[in-house]
């Protein structure tokens, strides 16, 4: 959720390209589209958004298009005088207490990605073993965290945190429409003792996870508007500008994860004149502990897994991934 000023370091992102797509077609008949977005542009939400207004507009010379909301006045609006309070510096930013300082690089050869599928049966269990109401997302990402925990051995004492993507745009007053086009992305941090992590219930753990999101409300919104309000004022006096924690290729977040959702994307609408697509699949994941949730292409439904791992943690999760004892 990028809010500092756009003027803000305009001159050194002045080359770097806002989308980019590329078309692949084979002799078959198949067609492959890649693309590319900067994410100080649009979030996934977005994304989804557009996607299936281009493929309507591909498909259907006569299609009217829904126009996105972009009024970022309407959205964006620190209070007089701003007045943040959460340690925004060295939670969405690399400040000298940041937690991204700790993490390692590891040889890109070591970084194997895999991707792991699991069906409507497998969800259904997994939900009737937590019990109360939890979502498809939030019960994946519980089993998962454990498993990859489990994988990696880690000391018991350890502590492992989670960085969850959250869609800031139902959660601020008013809402935010879901159609805006832009980045309302904000992060939450599940946090939990490898030991416990390991040996508690999956209620626990999602409860955990959700208790976890819960803390990215409006009030949390509103204190990152006057984060970016008064740090803007700072930069324009000649401060430093802020650094991003997006990590880069190599890196390696064990014992920490993060992970996107995809599943609320209506990917099954990308219709561009021949049909649903075969699959959709996210590029090659670059980051030691990465995750995406991407909702399967598969007649049978289900959810697809795509992930990156240390090599030498990849056989022991495959060894476990399915198991939920």
């Amino acid at each position: 959720m990028l809010m500092i000023s756009d003027t803000v370091g305009l001159q050194e992102r002045a080359n770097e390209p806002i989308f980019q797509a590329q078309l692949t077609r084979y002799a078959c008949g198949g067609l492959v589209i890649g693309t590319a977005c900067h994410h100080q542009v649009a979030d996934g939400q977005s994304m989804s958004v557009f996607y299936t207004a281009w493929a309507s507009a591909v498909r259907t010379d006569s299609a009217v298009l829904t126009s996105p909301f972009v009024d970022r006045s309407a959205t964006v609006v620190p209070r007089s005088p701003p007045t943040p309070a959460y340690d925004h510096r060295n939670i969405e930013f690399k400040g000298e207490l940041s937690w991204s300082h700790s993490y390692g690089v590891l040889p890109m050869d070591r970084i194997k990605n895999l991707a792991v599928h699991f069906p409507d049966e497998f969800i259904a269990d997994l939900k009737a073993r937590v019990g109360t109401r939890c979502s498809t997302f939030q019960c994946l990402l519980a089993h998962a965290w454990k498993k990859i925990t489990a994988a990696r051995d880690l000391a018991p004492d350890d502590f492992t945190q989670v960085r969850v993507a959250v869609n800031c745009r139902g959660r601020a007053k008013p809402p935010v429409p879901m159609d805006f086009f832009g980045n309302m992305v904000l992060w939450a941090f599940p946090r939990m003792q490898v030991r416990d992590l390991l040996s508690s219930s999956y209620p626990v753990v999602v409860s955990a996870i959700r208790d976890a999101v819960a803390l990215v409300d409006d009030e949390y919104i509103q204190s990152f508007i006057d984060f970016g309000e008064a740090e803007r004022g700072v930069i324009e006096d000649g401060g430093e500008e802020l650094a991003s924690t997006a990590a880069t290729p190599g890196t390696m977040f064990c014992p920490d994860l993060e992970v996107d959702s995809w599943l609320g994307f209506r990917f099954h609408d990308l219709d561009f004149g021949c049909g649903p697509p075969c699959a959709f699949l996210p590029p090659d994941l670059p980051i030691e502990g990465i995750m995406i949730f991407v909702p399967s292409c598969d007649a049978k439904g289900g959810v697809d897994l795509f992930m990156a791992l240390d090599d030498e943690h990849v056989q022991a999760f495959k060894q476990i991934c399915y198991s939920m004892e």
